[in-house]
């Protein structure tokens, strides 16, 4: 039978399919890294998408001759410890849905496919903390409603495949009119369009003909866009806890936490969620994991709460190691920040900005610590989803995430960690010293943008407050102490400047001067970092 009369989907179609994909996710990385919605050099939606697909088709490479289950089973698990960067969990959410349908079924028709592409529209949802329209989720949204239209009609695989493709290729050119920040930057949504291959990859498989989406005009410079997960100043605790439970329970659990509370993650599949949420009903958000199922390493934190004192970690540092009870991981690039970490107890993951470790590297250094309580330190808005999904794969170990988005609010942690803390009290005392410390970024603009501090010009140096350009101007030294004062609040005692490789020896003497000469009675420290995308990193705590 022919590719284009195939009434059920069979395994090594749905293999093709899975290569077909990370075939189109070659061919448009660079273009998918170059939709930028921000004027510093951040892209890297298809690189995170490529490597997260690679894990799959790797996986799959000696299941040829096997059956469905047994194929959905390696797309699910491979994604997962695959994914980098929030592109990659999303995707792997997506593919995790997909087979979830697909395979439970011995000859999926295009019944089961419709509904396997609505089950992917909604794990991708259930992956974002704050869904907006604009990005991949609508465009997996309307994919699926196409998918289950054309089924309604009577369409086959094939056909229920070419809706689905259209209406994501509409979905894709449409994200601009949804999203400002796409309109502003004149670019669609990278995670959209690197869904839209995806589309491509199954129409091809199911119709006999070949990918049809072609690679498009290149962007600006680089996505820079992902899920943010900092919570509203209006809920006074942070709730987390690992959740035993069916899949069925959890919908009703995101449910009542929507409703006391707001930065809302639950993520995770096969039994085991990792779930989040700000509320000022603790108890609330306790008794809702235990009525959908068993919650486990529950930790409830103040939001409110102050830096704890920071000699008692540094004493703790001396004792031998044997005597150990929580371990570290921090994720961090570039040998002098690597160094720094690994001083202060860490086991170092590299990655950084374009670079994401993967999940499956997460969980080796997470072993790699030999200890039952794991504390990991992401230091990247974009880490932090894969660092998430490490701690929920972790078998056997209680693994802490505190969510810190830049290197200096992980420095911050890892000075206040305590390996002979209690567990909680360490978690508590860590994400106390980040959520005190302020970071900043010196970058170079590489396009043309409007940004918070005007409009600015590719050469230009930037001075960014979380993702947000705050100061600009020609001058790295004049811009690095604006942005010092952009940064200052009362309480700050230490400033770290963090020197990359690309900085000179006079621009960064004149950095190092106008910061001094900005800091008042404040303690300045200056390493050598090392880390490529941005020539200096500020942090106050």
């Amino acid at each position: 039978m022919s590719p284009r009369t195939l009434q059920t989907l069979d395994a090594a179609s749905l293999v093709d399919v899975m290569e077909r994909f990370a075939e189109a996710l070659r061919e448009h990385r660079d273009e998918l890294n170059s939709l930028n919605v921000f004027p510093v050099p951040d892209g890297d939606t298809g690189t995170n998408m490529l490597l997260t697909q690679e894990a799959v088709v790797r996986a799959l490479q000696p299941l040829r001759g096997a059956g469905l289950s047994e194929v959905g089973a390696a797309v699910t698990k491979a994604s997962l410890m695959g994914a980098r960067g929030n592109s990659g969990v999303i995707l792997s959410q997506v593919l995790r849905g997909l087979s979830a349908v697909l395979c439970a079924h011995p000859a999926p028709d295009g019944r089961c496919l419709a509904d396997a592409l609505r089950e992917a529209s909604r794990e991708a949802r259930a992956a974002v903390a704050r869904p907006q329209p604009g990005t991949v989720l609508t465009v997996m949204e309307a994919a699926a409603v196409a998918a289950t239209g054309a089924c309604e009609a009577g369409a086959g695989l094939a056909g229920i495949a070419r809706a689905a493709l259209e209406a994501a290729a509409r979905a894709v050119e449409d994200t601009p009119r949804l999203l400002p920040e796409l309109r502003r930057a004149g670019v669609v949504d990278a995670g959209g369009r690197g869904a839209l291959l995806l589309f491509d990859a199954l129409a091809s498989v199911l119709t006999g003909e070949p990918r049809s989406v072609a690679v498009g005009p290149m962007g600006p410079v680089g996505d820079g866009h992902g899920s943010e997960m900092a919570g509203s100043l209006r809920f006074t605790h942070e709730v987390m806890y690992l959740l035993e439970a069916s899949d069925a329970a959890v919908a009703g659990l995101r449910e009542t936490l929507a409703r006391i509370g707001d930065s809302l993650v639950v993520v995770g599949g096969g039994g085991l969620f990792n779930v989040h949420v700000h509320t000022n009903d603790t108890e609330a958000a306790l008794a809702a994991g235990r009525a959908a199922g068993t919650p486990r390493d529950a930790r409830v934190e103040d939001l409110r709460e102050q830096v704890g004192e920071r000699c008692q970690a540094g004493q703790a540092r001396a004792v031998q190691v044997a005597e150990q009870r929580v371990g570290l991981v921090a994720v961090a690039e570039g040998a002098g920040l690597a160094e720094l970490f690994a001083s202060l107890g860490a086991v170092v993951v590299a990655g950084g900005p374009g670079h994401n470790p993967s999940v499956e590297e997460i969980v080796a250094a997470v072993d790699a610590t030999g200890l039952p309580d794991v504390v990991v330190l992401p230091n990247h808005r974009n880490v932090v989803p894969a660092a998430e999904r490490a701690a929920a794969a972790s078998d056997g170990r209680a693994v802490r995430v505190i969510p810190t988005r830049s290197i200096p609010a992980g420095l911050a942690a890892a000075a206040a960690f305590n390996p002979l803390g209690e567990p909680d009290d360490v978690v508590r005392d860590m994400a106390g010293a980040s959520r005190a410390a302020a970071a900043g970024e010196l970058a170079v603009a590489e396009r043309e943008a409007e940004t918070p501090a005007g409009s600015v010009r590719p050469g230009q140096w930037l001075g960014i407050v979380d993702g947000e350009v705050a100061v600009a101007g020609e001058d790295p030294a004049a811009v690095a102490a604006r942005l010092v004062g952009a940064l200052r609040r009362p309480g700050h005692e230490i400033l770290t400047l963090l020197v990359g490789a690309g900085a000179t020896a006079d621009e960064a003497a004149g950095v190092r001067a106008s910061i001094q000469a900005v800091a008042g009675d404040l303690e300045v420290e200056v390493h050598a970092g090392g880390q490529d995308r941005h020539p200096y990193l500020v942090g106050l705590e």
